[in-house]
């Protein structure tokens, strides 16, 4: 791609090459490993993350009571990715008369863009709305479909409008999916919809109503295998009775109606149907989202025994099978775990409920809890110290707003990392706070905590790297060097853990009551090395500048966008952050790592303001972009995640200027022979923006290095490098991980 198709506005890129510089190892570790590997994978995406198969989202229209913008936070908040748009719905509160449909303006078509992407919650369905043989209506309706990013149109067309459907199908790559509402409508019979699919473009075919099935007296099931192949997506239901004209008919929790969920959800499975489920429940509408919170579970938990995902759950429901615990305490009713003490059954001391599943290594847990008074916690890698005792990493469970959330070692080093805090340990046992994940008082304020009610945890640990979220939001996260305790011995607890149990705690005191329910786990492929932290968030010693470091604005500290001018940066009183205080284009120059790394995952954080730009080089020589691209609609070559020489990103996953934003990616270095002469590309595996993919897998850069690089050249190894003379911007918890595979 030519440098010169960047935008004016952002200014012009240098490409002066700074001189070859010498570099400290990544560690000695590494530099023999990748010495060794003289056997390169052909194939890094081998052990990269399956393809999702089955879309679990909302359909809006089950908040119809509410505004879009609050169906996306309760989509958001029940831990849902996808949402289906409904035409009429009122956008938001401050616009109560603007209505969610293909005519809207611009401008409000953009700012609910932008809703969605700060929610994390992705658009991806639109209907039911009506389609005709009126060629410029329905181009109306699929132009707004591929400005919003929406994958599949729900419609009832007639039937002389689909040959003019099946076309604009085919041009803009759209789907639309034929929805049955009950009898009489138009396609309340499947035969229905396969007459209008026949002959037609492979992207017609059905969105299943489940629960509109019933209503008009037909099996889902059998509906579900005779639109075998025609299936886009599903309105999902399941209802207290079936059949016609039943007085009272109404949406129940998936699992406990007359639909039979799971022989429809093993059907689909038996036909390795690949699409969207979206929620349709319509009962008790001003307060439905804890039934839907159950089907969700159900869903799950159904999807995991079809085969679906790699999560394993691990309590049944039912009873304590394959747990371990003192049996007066600890019990199971309304299908959750109970842990409860009072004055007449105290606990002898902090005991705890043990999976005795076997010990975990690298892993992901997911688990909801509910405490209404005392303190609990979440114990993993950790090891029983005699009977119901244990000891290790503790997630913190009480009703404690900025407290719940943190790490714990009981039994061990105590108090490990506070409630928004970013803690490296070192090698001798001191802990080191080198910047934050988040702001403590800011999660307080956006509720990530819900007291005495239902919130889920998720824990990740791979090697020496510990993050805990809670209700979606980063709580902490520690990088552990210190010694490694022998998992074997009792009595070794003062250090880290890379394996051990899993366990819930109660805590001795005075009478408490904890619940726990929906806990399941993935075990993670041991793809990465021990993460190292490339800024220790005190002082730049383990950087350097591309030039003359009395050019350099690079300081550590604390940035925040300016008040006075959203354009600059200013350095509040802290650390651990890496700020570029330039006050115009050309103000301050590059800064690099003296470590280098081959490939490698790379987990970073930026803070761009307003119209500013910089850019992450990885090894010093293939840019991602960093700009500040909140008010794009479509995305150019230029915007935020964009690769000089490679593409423009798939999407605008940015936020707000000021706002922290977080890169992870995944990069093979080129390939050398004896005599070095490069045999095969630098390679892209993933590169991710809050969470959304940008690029394509396995992305080559077959034309080398993009434009302004450390030195132009390609090699095996390479620092990471930060653009710093086209603006003001920050960085801060960057870790690079080798991939081991």
């Amino acid at each position: 791609m030519n440098r010169e198709a960047k935008p004016e506005v952002r200014g012009q890129r240098s490409e002066v090459r700074g001189q070859r510089s010498e570099f400290l190892p990544f560690s000695v570790f590494c530099l023999l490993f990748f010495m060794l590997c003289i056997c390169w994978l052909a194939n890094a995406n081998a052990a990269s993350d399956a393809q999702e198969n089955w879309k679990l989202g909302m359909q809006a229209y089950s908040f119809n009571r509410f505004t879009f913008y609050e169906a996306v936070d309760k989509t958001r908040a029940l831990g849902l990715r996808y949402i289906e748009a409904y035409p009429g719905q009122r956008l938001s509160k401050e616009k109560p008369d603007v209505k969610t449909n293909d005519n809207m303006s611009s401008q409000d078509k953009k700012e609910m863009l932008q809703k969605l992407r700060e929610s994390g919650v992705k658009l991806v369905n639109y209907g039911v709305v009506g389609l005709s043989n009126n060629e410029a209506e329905c181009r109306k309706v699929f132009n707004f479909a591929r400005e919003m990013g929406i994958e599949t149109i729900v419609s009832e067309p007639p039937e002389d409008a689909f040959d003019l459907i099946s076309r604009l199908c085919d041009e803009y790559e759209i789907n639309v999916a034929i929805h049955n509402h009950p009898k009489p409508s138009r396609y309340w019979n499947p035969d229905a919809v396969l007459k209008v699919c026949k002959g037609r473009s492979e992207r017609i075919g059905a969105c299943a109503d489940t629960g509109h099935w019933m209503r008009s007296g037909i099996n889902p099931v059998e509906a579900i295998k005779k639109l075998r192949g025609r299936i886009i997506s599903l309105h999902f239901k399941d209802l207290n009775e079936f059949g016609p004209d039943k007085i009272g008919t109404h949406d129940v929790i998936w699992g406990a109606g007359a639909g039979d969920v799971k022989a429809i959800l093993t059907e689909l499975d038996r036909q390795n149907f690949k699409g969207v489920f979206s929620i349709e429940y319509e009962h008790n509408w001003l307060n439905s989202v804890p039934e839907i919170a159950e089907c969700v579970s159900y869903f799950e938990r159904t999807a995991a025994e079809l085969g679906q995902t790699d999560w394993r759950w691990i309590f049944n429901g039912k009873d304590l099978s394959g747990w371990d615990g003192d049996t007066r305490l600890w019990s199971v009713e309304d299908g959750v775990i109970r842990g409860q003490t009072t004055i007449t059954k105290p606990a002898r001391g902090n005991t705890f409920l043990i999976w005795r599943g076997g010990k975990l290594r690298d892993f992901e847990l997911r688990l909801k809890f509910r405490i209404r008074n005392g303190n609990s916690g979440v114990q993993y890698r950790s090891k029983e110290v005699s009977k119901w005792v244990v000891s290790g990493y503790q997630a913190e469970v009480q009703n404690a707003p900025g407290k719940v959330g943190f790490l714990y070692h009981e039994k061990g080093r105590g108090w490990l990392v506070n409630v928004g805090d970013m803690m490296v340990i070192d090698e001798n046992g001191k802990k080191n706070v080198i910047g934050n994940v988040s702001d403590k008082d800011e999660l307080i304020k956006a509720g990530y905590y819900k007291e005495k009610d239902w919130n889920e945890y998720r824990i990740i640990a791979q090697g020496n790297h510990l993050i805990h979220y809670l209700n979606g939001y980063q709580t902490m996260e520690l990088i552990d060097n210190d010694r490694v305790t022998d998992p074997g011995d009792p009595k070794d607890r003062k250090g880290s853990a890379r394996e051990g149990i899993l366990a819930l705690q109660i805590h001795a005191g005075p009478p408490m009551l904890v619940e726990f329910k929906d806990i399941r786990i993935k075990n993670l492929k041991p793809k990465y090395g021990d993460a190292v932290v490339l800024f220790n968030g005190k002082d730049l010693n383990n950087w350097a500048v591309k030039g003359s470091k009395q050019k350099s604005k690079w300081v550590a500290g604390k940035a925040k966008m300016s008040s006075e001018n959203p354009k600059m940066l200013v350095n509040k009183d802290g650390n651990g952050e890496m700020i570029n205080l330039a006050a115009k284009h050309g103000d301050s120059i590059d800064i690099y790592s003296k470590e280098k790394f081959g490939d490698c995952r790379i987990e970073l954080q930026v803070m761009v303001p307003k119209g500013s730009n910089s850019g992450i080089y990885v090894m010093g020589e293939y840019e991602i972009q960093v700009l500040d691209s909140w008010e794009r609609v479509k995305m150019g070559s230029g915007d935020m995640g964009a690769i000089y020489g490679a593409g423009a990103p798939l999407v605008n996953a940015s936020r707000r200027p000021g706002e922290w934003q977080k890169y992870v990616i995944e990069f093979q270095a080129p390939r050398f022979d004896a005599n070095g002469r490069k045999i095969s590309h630098a390679k892209f595996i993933k590169i991710e923006l809050n969470g959304r993919m940008l690029h394509e897998k396995n992305l080559e850069m077959k034309n080398g290095v993009t434009g302004g690089p450390l030195t132009g050249e390609e090699a095996p190894f390479g620092p990471l490098m930060f653009q710093g003379n086209h603006g003001p911007v920050a960085y801060r918890n960057i870790i690079v991980k080798p991939l081991v595979e």
